[in-house]
């Protein structure tokens, strides 16, 4: 019992030193350009340890992605909990994802550009895993949509449709993440929350919410 134990916080270990060497790769050689090689290379192990936790690249990319999603589900469920106003609440969502989007910005990318054409693609075409990952993201989706449906019920922002303005925050703060990054010697991120806040006061956000 004790060494089946064992054997499986070392797979554990093993799984978790793969995908934090392949994260540190693909955000030094981006993701296309890093190889399964490499990431044996870069992590200690030889191409068979990394097979054996990992069928390919896709699925590797595909449980990093998981860990994301799942950090960004428990930012909804920190903020729901929070005694605070829906449009509080909204502008709690907003800034505790960049934070998150800062830290996985080529990850996320990459997966926001999978999710945009999963639509346009056969399901036979993409993994279990990214499906999965895809279903947990029009999860998390939902949960804006109704966040934004309650602000504008307590007539705290603009009456547009919930799903629009969710994919308008989404992508403000994506874009912002990718300017930050390309800017990083004239721009930071305080100045990245001061202008996403100058956006959100005027044109989301009522003038009587404040």
């Amino acid at each position: 019992m004790e060494k089946k134990v064992r054997r499986k916080r070392q797979i554990m270990r093993n799984r978790t030193i793969i995908l934090r060497s392949a994260r540190e790769l693909f955000h030094k050689k981006g993701f296309y350009a890093t190889t399964m090689e490499d990431i044996a290379q870069y992590s200690g192990f030889d191409r068979r340890t990394i097979y054996n936790h990992f069928k390919n690249k896709d699925e590797i990319f595909a449980a990093l992605i998981a860990t994301v999603l799942s950090d960004i589900s428990a930012i909804f469920d920190e903020v729901a909990l929070e005694n605070i106003s829906s449009l509080e609440k909204l502008r709690g969502i907003v800034f505790r994802l960049l934070d998150v989007y800062i830290d996985n910005a080529q990850l996320l990318t990459i997966f926001m550009s999978e999710y945009e054409s999963s639509e346009r693609k056969k399901k036979r075409y993409i993994s279990t895993f990214m499906l999965r990952n895809i279903h947990a993201y029009k999860d998390i989706e939902s949960r804006m949509v109704e966040m934004i449906t309650q602000a504008q019920e307590d007539n705290l922002i603009i009456d547009v449709h919930p799903y629009i303005l969710a994919g308008v925050l989404n992508e403000l703060v994506l874009r912002s993440v990718v300017v930050l990054h390309n800017n990083k010697k004239s721009i930071d991120k305080e100045s990245i929350i001061r202008d996403i806040l100058k956006v959100l006061e005027g044109n989301v956000i009522k003038t009587s919410a404040g």
